[in-house]
């Protein structure tokens, strides 16, 4: 793999997380020019940044390693069943509960917000 691809790759990472450059570099205790850098392919980081990053990240380092955004985006099979579309998604389904758990908690802070106003 060259610098270059795993630059792109946490880039691809970090944006499909929401995180800006400066959010990881804080994340990870580095400055945002590291980010950049490394995401340009300009520098190789220490194994340590690479193992810092993944965990800020939520994601395993071979993943973020072995990253395919047409793991994400294509991750399923369409098909046509008498006009009906059916897609089948490879999440696992305790993922999408923990999810599911999180914005239902976030909702309910939310409406505590603005029920305090």
């Amino acid at each position: 793999m060259t610098n270059q691809e795993l630059g792109e790759n946490v880039r691809k990472v970090r944006e499909l997380k929401g995180f800006s450059q400066q959010n990881l570099a804080d994340e990870i205790k580095v400055d945002q020019k590291t980010i950049s850098r490394i995401e340009k392919g300009d520098l190789s980081p220490k194994f340590e940044t690479l193992v810092a990053i993944s965990k800020a990240l939520s994601i395993n380092l071979s993943q973020l390693l072995s990253f395919n955004e047409s793991l994400i985006f294509n991750n399923y099979i369409q098909e046509q069943n008498g006009g009906q579309f059916v897609a089948y998604n490879n999440t696992e389904i305790e993922k999408v509960e923990e999810l599911y758990k999180q914005l239902l908690k976030e909702k309910d802070e939310m409406i505590a917000l603005l029920k305090a106003r």
